[in-house]
């Protein structure tokens, strides 16, 4: 009886902490080498909203100066312009056999600056998106929406934590 409190504790304690994360994303391995992990969050500084974009991959970078294009389920067209706010690597090693084989983990953020008139579109939901990176452009399609709509929810929480200070 006490395991199954402890389970369900910790249980809850998990779904505590994914319920307050501000970031939506998905994992996309299009080829194996050209895979990344994607996360989006909304940010305000001063009157100014942004969506911040972080790419985790084995070899993608944004550009300097980095666009997001994003298409509509409506047929809705933003191209959005950001800038590089930081560029990080990580490496390990796995062991096989008597050989160690090196893996590297680079992550890239990049803040793209939005008016609240294109979060309403974003509301529509996104149907494709894509990013200026090096070696090659990041280019999703989605058959159902998995960021728009949220990124709307973190853009109505932002603006609600200005008018409830």
């Amino acid at each position: 009886m006490k395991t199954i409190k402890i389970i369900l504790l910790l249980f809850c304690i998990i779904l505590g902490i994914n319920a307050k994360a501000q970031t939506v994303g998905y994992t996309y391995k299009a080829l194996a080498a050209e895979g990344c992990n994607m996360k989006y969050s909304v940010a305000k500084q001063d009157t100014i909203y942004s969506i911040v974009a972080t790419v985790r991959s084995d070899r993608m970078n944004f550009l300097t100066k980095p666009t997001m294009k994003i298409r509509t389920f409506t047929g809705k067209y933003l191209e959005l312009r950001g800038t590089v706010i930081g560029n990080g690597s990580q490496s390990a090693g796995v062991i096989s056999g008597n050989i160690v084989i090196p893996i590297t983990e680079i992550s890239s953020t990049a803040q793209f600056r939005i008016t609240p008139q294109q979060f309403e579109i974003l509301n529509e939901g996104v149907a494709k998106i894509r990013l200026s990176m090096t070696p090659m452009n990041h280019e999703r399609t989605f058959k159902k929406d998995k960021i728009g709509k949220k990124l709307y929810q973190f853009y109505l929480n932002e603006k609600q934590k200005d008018e409830n200070f």
